[in-house]
């Protein structure tokens, strides 16, 4: 005999401002107190996410950072400078920090075989 279990629901609605963030762009980003961004497990939030690569990607001149070859924006990725290990509890999804250019965009294959 097997039993079905419900799966556990899961909510999108994140709160605009809490102890913790702030949400911008209409709540497809959260803003934490070290100033790193965070793009929400949400619709807006992953357009918010491939908008920025798209500009990464513009940014680079259409190359993958890693590697050096063309880049379709349909291959491409994020490639965080600082790592997102910890469940991602340091991720920073920004594009820009103090000026300067901060993440770029590379193949999803490059980027996972880095690690």
């Amino acid at each position: 005999m097997t039993f079905r279990r419900r799966p556990i629901p899961r909510s999108h609605d994140y709160p605009e401002s809490s102890l913790r963030y702030t949400a911008i762009l209409a709540g497809s980003v959260r803003v934490y107190p070290d100033g790193r961004e965070v793009c929400v497990d949400s619709l807006a939030g992953w357009r918010e996410y491939k908008r920025r690569v798209k500009v990464m990607l513009e940014r680079q001149g259409g190359h993958c950072s890693l590697c050096g070859k063309k880049l379709a924006l349909n291959h491409a990725t994020f490639e965080h400078q600082r790592r997102r290990g910890m469940g991602a509890a340091w991720r920073d999804d920004r594009i820009v920090k103090d000026g300067q250019d901060w993440n770029r965009a590379a193949h999803w294959v490059c980027n996972s075989a880095k690690g």
